[in-house]
């Protein structure tokens, strides 16, 4: 009998918004694997691993996913590659193998590119988790849709006018990868009238968790942040 592939949604950082499901898995199985992400040349720790350890037997074998963080997805793909292939060893052997993920493991996941590779040949249970849009509108406070609301999930990466033209057609939006793109999503917020309804939420559920006005937002946020925006009397 092989083992089963879980894809695990670790939640946005808290490790008490693990959910009972994921904790059980991690308590049982014989593998976990996590991305480590590459600036610079040298592999950072794994954020993953750091939300999973208070839950972590001690003694699963473990393996590192290492992935540059660069515009070109082709050494990505190979790590990939010799991932699934190391994971589907072990799932053959019958240890069941789970895969770390910070949120929830099919948003924005890492989750989904092993999953492609391995769901035809084995096994596959996805744990949902707390996903980092949940905890930045609940850090905020911030109602994001109702009724027959849509919302929209906008990558700050893609082309100026794109963004425009999905903000314009959304009644909220969460603005995910901003970053060094922070620039260009206040510029458009301004210029649509929308920066009245935004804010911005940087390492949501975390101590050091930040809510401000999209005024007062950095122009070079780190990682984990992103745009919250909601259309008010004042902007529609």
């Amino acid at each position: 009998m092989t083992g089963v592939l879980y894809g695990l949604g670790l939640g946005p950082g808290d490790p008490d918004l693990v959910t009972l499901k994921a904790a059980a898995v991690l308590a049982d199985v014989s593998v976990i694997v996590y991305v480590t992400p590459v600036t610079g040349g040298e592999p950072a720790p794994s954020f993953a691993r750091a939300i999973a350890a208070k839950h972590l037997k001690g003694d699963e074998t473990e393996i590192a996913i290492p992935i540059v963080m660069q515009d070109d997805p082709e050494p990505g793909q190979r790590a990939y590659d010799t991932a699934a292939a190391e994971i589907a060893i072990h799932l053959d052997a019958g240890r069941d193998v789970a895969v770390l993920c910070e949120g929830d493991p099919l948003l924005y996941g890492s989750f989904m590119y092993v999953l492609d590779r391995l769901k035809g040949s084995h096994t596959v249970v996805t744990v949902p988790g707390v996903s980092s849009l949940a905890a930045a509108a609940a850090a905020a406070n911030l109602p994001l849709v109702s009724r027959h609301q849509s919302l929209a999930l906008i990558p700050a990466t893609l082309p100026e006018g794109e963004i425009r033209t999905r903000l314009l057609t959304a009644d909220a939006a969460a603005v995910f990868k901003v970053g060094r793109n922070m620039p260009k999503v206040k510029k458009l917020l301004g210029e649509l009238g929308l920066e009245s309804g935004a804010c911005y939420v940087e390492r949501a559920s975390l101590p050091d968790g930040k809510v401000m006005t999209l005024t007062d937002a950095p122009d070079s946020p780190p990682y984990f942040s992103m745009v919250l925006m909601t259309r008010t009397e004042t902007n529609t």
